[in-house]
C-alpha cells in the first residue's frame, strides 16, 4: 500500500461509505482495513459487483441522514458536475464529528500544468488546495490534515505512461506544497451552526 492510500485510509472507522468504490483498486485496500460488512459502495455504475453495493448518485445520495461514521471519497470529487451538492450530501449522511476522507488532483500542480495529465473528459470539477478548503467550510467540515502525494499508478488504472511515475516522484519532492500533484483532505463534520 502507498503512501498516499495509507493516508487516505488511516482516519477511516466505523460504518464507512465508500463513494465511487466499484472503480479502481482503493476499495480492495479499505477492505483490508475495516470489516466488508461495515462498508457501503455508492457509484453510478457497477464495474466490479462487490457486496453492499448500491447503484447511486453521490449528488443525491440513497441514505438516511447520520448514517455513516465515515466517508471515503478517493479520486471522485473531480468528476462530480456539482460538488458542492456533493459535499452537502457527505455532511447530512455523517454522524457528527464523522470523517470524510478525500483525495483529488491539484489544479495548480506544476506536473499537470506541464503535461495536462488532469485536462481529461471526466474531470468536471478540479480544485486547488484553497478552494477546496473553502468548499468544506463552507459546508460544515473543518479539517484536520491536508497532504500532497505525486501521482501513481494506483491512481490510475490502466496508464500508459508508466515509465513516467518515477519521474514524477523525483520531481514532486522537489515542490512547494501548492504546486503538488495529489491532495489527500481528512475532515470532519461539525454542526452547521458553528460555521
Amino acid at each position: 500500500m502507498n503512501s498516499r492510500v495509507r493516508a487516505l485510509l488511516a482516519s477511516l472507522s466505523g460504518r464507512v461509505l465508500d463513494v465511487g468504490g466499484s472503480a479502481g483498486t482503493l476499495h480492495e485496500e479499505l477492505l483490508k482495513r475495516i470489516p466488508g460488512e461495515k462498508i457501503v459502495s455508492l457509484d453510478i455504475e457497477l464495474i466490479h459487483v462487490r457486496t453492499h453495493q448500491v447503484l447511486g448518485d453521490g449528488q443525491k445520495m440513497p441514505f438516511r441522514n447520520e448514517a455513516f461514521q465515515s466517508i471515503l471519497g478517493g479520486e471522485v470529487i473531480e468528476h462530480v458536475q456539482n460538488p458542492r451538492a456533493f459535499i452537502r450530501e457527505c455532511w447530512r449522511v455523517l454522524e457528527y464529528n464523522g470523517v470524510l476522507a478525500l483525495s483529488t488532483p491539484n489544479k495548480k500542480s506544476w506536473l499537470n500544468r506541464l503535461t495536462h495529465s488532469y485536462e481529461m473528459p471526466l474531470h468536471v470539477s478540479l480544485f486547488d488546495t484553497e478552494e477546496l478548503r473553502t468548499l468544506l467550510d463552507s459546508e460544515g467540515f473543518t479539517i484536520q490534515k491536508i497532504n500532497f502525494f505525486p501521482y501513481t499508478e494506483e491512481s490510475s488504472d490502466g496508464t500508459k505512461n508508466r515509465w513516467f511515475f518515477p519521474v514524477r516522484k523525483a520531481i514532486h519532492q522537489l515542490l512547494p506544497h501548492s504546486l503538488r500533484e495529489e491532495m489527500v483532505i481528512v475532515a470532519r463534520k461539525m454542526p452547521k451552526e458553528s460555521i
